[in-house]
């Protein structure tokens, strides 16, 4: 289980009084990520030039964790990757020319919020964007159990064929499994392997 990321109030306030890049925090998205039923208000605060604050209000307290990144312009967004009632956390990292990069960030008791990382133990990073010449996606379908995340990641050659892959994600126990990846070669832009939906992994409500 990864490390618990718990930062206390009094470590928040040295944070933010700390630096002069610190700036208001973004409209909340919501997220159940303690499974409660409730949705909790998530909110994401840029606190240094690569250091940006998660904040969850969950039902009796906020837990709040220092995150990597300096996309706190862009909203997080709520997802449920493997399909249990518990909601993870897209949070955005970085913002290129056409393309969002988010690590995932998911809740529970015993670690407080947490990077979800893969089975090497480096971080859970997903793309959506692309831009004319590329494509980043993803999107969730039936697993055994719940659901698996595509991440569909391609770049269209001098061919004018695409080539790259598409990974299938299975979230559980705190750590996010390679199942199998599929290599994407000479595909048309209109392949279906290149095609992902990130609306079907919407939390379950």
């Amino acid at each position: 289980m990864p490390r618990k990321l718990l930062v206390g109030a009094a470590s928040v306030a040295v944070l933010l009084s700390g630096t002069a890049a610190a700036s208001a925090a973004q409209p909340a998205t919501t997220a159940d990520v303690d499974g409660d039923g409730r949705p909790d208000p998530v909110e994401l605060q840029q606190i240094s030039a690569d250091r940006m604050l998660l904040r969850v209000g969950l039902a009796d307290e906020f837990v709040d964790a220092v995150v990597p990144g300096n996309a706190a312009s862009q909203p997080p967004v709520a997802v449920d990757v493997n399909g249990d009632g518990f909601d993870e956390v897209l949070v955005p990292e970085s913002v290129g020319a056409n393309t969002i990069t988010y690590t995932v960030w998911a809740y529970s008791g015993e670690a407080g919020l947490f990077g979800v990382p893969l089975r090497d133990g480096a971080p859970w990073r997903i793309a959506e964007g692309g831009g004319a010449t590329a494509v980043s996606t993803y999107g969730c379908g039936p697993g055994l159990p719940g659901r698996v995340l595509d991440s569909v990641n391609a770049y269209q050659d001098d061919t004018g064929g695409y080539q790259g892959s598409r990974i299938t994600y299975q979230f559980a126990y705190g750590v996010a499994n390679t199942v199998y990846t599929t290599p994407i070669r000479d595909a048309a832009r209109d392949d279906p392997m290149l095609r992902a939906d990130p609306a079907t992994c919407a939390p379950l409500r």
